[in-house]
């Protein structure tokens, strides 16, 4: 007789042949260990099945599983049973999910990756009765990305008091609240904003390498964002991790230790395990560097062609012949052929990168030479934000020099990915460490740069050139307009001792500012109109050892001031990305003593987009 319980769906118990059994589609456990299975299956067999599986009937007389799938697999595999006993439950494709999820997390059955697909798959369920959610995405993962993304920017936009169209505000109106509701109601209730910003990203940002090995030792969300770092680091001790299934440790006289399971380490150990190893790659690259670090000839010509530089402005960076220069020139092709093929026999980038001493990513822009931008972003590891909150936890060291301020490659990325277009020329006017040229080349961008520092043996692609405040200048030739400028300057007043002398970091501020009004007027009469400018910079508030409220307002330059600077230069702002710095700058004794002073420290910074106003008047 069928009864209900507290789920309010009909149910009834029965013994059913296994054989009769189909497979569940909302099962996501993906690895089943084998011996684990063995020894359920001898469980099985000696004290029976304590709990029964869960199915729904379908037709012709057979049964659709929901939960249960490594019972219903120990009993095939490693019993001799035929029949099992089975909850059959009559409910619909939502409540089939929402069981099948239930009973996972109730087991502890799902790891992290998995319960984010699950999840993922009950809101794509319930929204997906609606027709316009159904275009957002080609899949329940893009369409809840895109969905909640654009749920939380409208949001934003409102909180931070910028103007919202009808139309967004209506999209806010009829769904926060739906959402909200589901949320609430998951088998584990969850913030949709918190699932947005640190649970999606495991799907979204970190790639299926590492999703797969999360699973496989079942990794909690921590443990596998810091699994994805040490991917980053080294691809071949991620690899030695992985299929070990432990992190080698020494004892104290340099003897391995005990092998201790993968999940078994916490995330902090495990980030650590990557920062040594990152440490000592670092190390290893600066011995090389001392050895050999200038470039060839032949290299040198590759990185400055393809961003773009014409080879008499090569001729005369290198200080060589422009037939010279020609000849290399010609010879880029065989280059990059070799370094394809290398590619397609398995060897790693860094490995590519050593044999013909390049710079990575030159060896990245071959490879990606016929990649989309969104294939570029899967290729690096990088997730694609949807959303004006661009916020990564560390820069890819893959990319630019160790520098003060140093940017992360993948705010540069998603800079061009949704305002510049390939083969488009990108002027960087301050390089620094090379990050905006880096990831041009990366993403098949034209970049011209300039620096205070000539470091033509191993950056001859950046150009030496003085940003004169009493005479400014404009270094490119005649004619010659940028589709963009990526303007990352020295920030005020912000790490000027490790700058080299003359650094606008140390100027005042009136001339802090005062060149930023004459550069920025230099920039928009030397731009077309289709020109944009991505400005990059962060507030300066004098708060070290301040409470807040005593900070003194003159003192500080906010990022409203440079907004106001653009504008009155003839710059139409268009866009303000939150790009917020690290937090992990700040350790717990810090914070301790900022909580003591009521200290509010800076973690903002802001990325400007902007375009020539055509009704200014300068």
């Amino acid at each position: 007789m069928s009864i209900t319980d507290n789920k309010n769906y009909p149910f009834s118990f029965s013994m059913i042949d296994i054989k009769k059994i189909d497979p569940s589609p909302y099962q996501h456990r993906k690895y089943f260990d084998e011996d684990s299975l063995r020894e359920l299956g001898v469980s099985i067999v000696k004290d029976g099945l304590i709990e029964p599986i869960i199915v729904r009937p379908q037709k012709k007389d057979r049964f659709q599983l929901i939960a249960g799938e490594r019972r219903l697999r120990a009993v095939k595999d490693y019993t001799d049973m035929k029949m099992i006993q089975a909850k059959i439950a009559d409910v619909d494709d939502l409540q089939a999910r929402r069981i099948s999820v239930t009973e996972n997390r109730l087991r502890q059955d799902l790891s992290a990756i998995e319960c984010i697909e699950a999840t993922i798959e009950i809101i794509d369920e319930e929204m997906g009765k609606d027709p316009w959610y159904l275009t957002v995405g080609k899949t329940p993962l893009e369409r809840v990305h895109q969905f909640l993304s654009k749920l939380h920017s409208i949001g934003v936009s409102k909180d931070r008091g910028s103007h919202v169209s009808k139309e967004a505000e209506a999209l806010l109106h009829k769904f926060v609240q739906q959402v909200e509701s589901i949320f609430k109601n998951l088998p584990k209730p969850l913030k949709w904003r918190s699932f947005l910003t640190h649970d999606l990203i495991l799907l979204t940002d970190i790639p299926s390498n590492v999703q797969k090995a999360s699973v496989k030792h079942d990794l909690n969300k921590a443990q596998t964002k810091a699994l994805a770092r040490l991917e980053q680091v080294s691809d071949k001790a991620f690899h030695d991790v992985t299929q070990k299934g432990s992190i080698p440790l020494k004892d104290q006289n340099n003897h391995l230790q005990a092998k201790i399971e993968l999940k078994e380490f916490s995330a902090r150990e495990i980030q650590t395990f990557a920062e040594d190893i990152e440490k000592t790659n670092i190390k290893n690259q600066q011995k090389i560097d001392t050895a050999q670090r200038e470039f060839s000839t032949q290299i040198k010509v590759a990185v400055m062609t393809r961003l773009g530089i014409p080879l008499v402005r090569i001729a005369q960076r290198l200080n060589i012949h422009r037939e010279t220069i020609s000849k290399y020139a010609g010879k880029n092709q065989e280059l990059f052929n070799n370094i394809h093929q290398d590619f397609k026999k398995g060897i790693f980038i860094t490995d590519i990168a050593q044999k013909y001493n390049a710079p990575q990513p030159l060896v990245w822009s071959v490879i990606l030479q016929e990649k989309t931008d969104q294939e570029r972003f899967k290729a690096l590891n990088w997730g694609l934000r949807a959303w004006d909150n661009w916020y990564f936890n560390d820069v890819d060291h893959r990319f630019g020099d160790p520098w003060p301020g140093r940017i992360p490659a993948q705010l540069v990325a998603h800079t061009l990915f949704y305002f510049t277009k390939e083969n488009d020329l990108v002027l960087d006017p301050m390089a620094g460490g090379g990050v905006v040229a880096d990831t041009c080349l990366a993403f098949n961008r034209q970049c011209w740069s300039f620096d205070l520092l000539d470091r033509v043996k191993t950056r001859p692609e950046i150009e030496p050139f003085l940003w004169d405040p009493e005479n400014l200048a404009w270094p490119l030739p005649t004619g010659k307009k940028p589709d963009m400028i990526f303007f990352d300057p020295p920030y005020f007043k912000k790490m000027a001792a490790h700058y080299m002398k003359g650094s606008i970091s140390d100027f005042s501020k009136p001339q802090y500012l005062s060149f930023f009004r004459n550069i920025f007027s230099l920039m928009r009469e030397q731009s077309k109109p289709s020109t944009l400018m991505a400005f990059l910079n962060a507030d300066f508030r004098d708060f070290q050892g301040i409470p807040a409220v005593d900070e003194n307002p003159d003192n500080a330059i906010l990022m409203f001031t440079y907004a106001k600077l653009l504008e009155t230069c003839g710059w139409k702002i268009t866009h303000l990305m939150d790009c917020p710095l690290s937090t992990q700058r700040f350790t717990g004794n810090m914070v301790n003593r900022m909580h003591e002073k009521r200290t509010l420290g800076i973690v903002r910074r802001t990325l400007i987009i902007g375009k020539p106003d055509v009704l200014h008047r300068g």
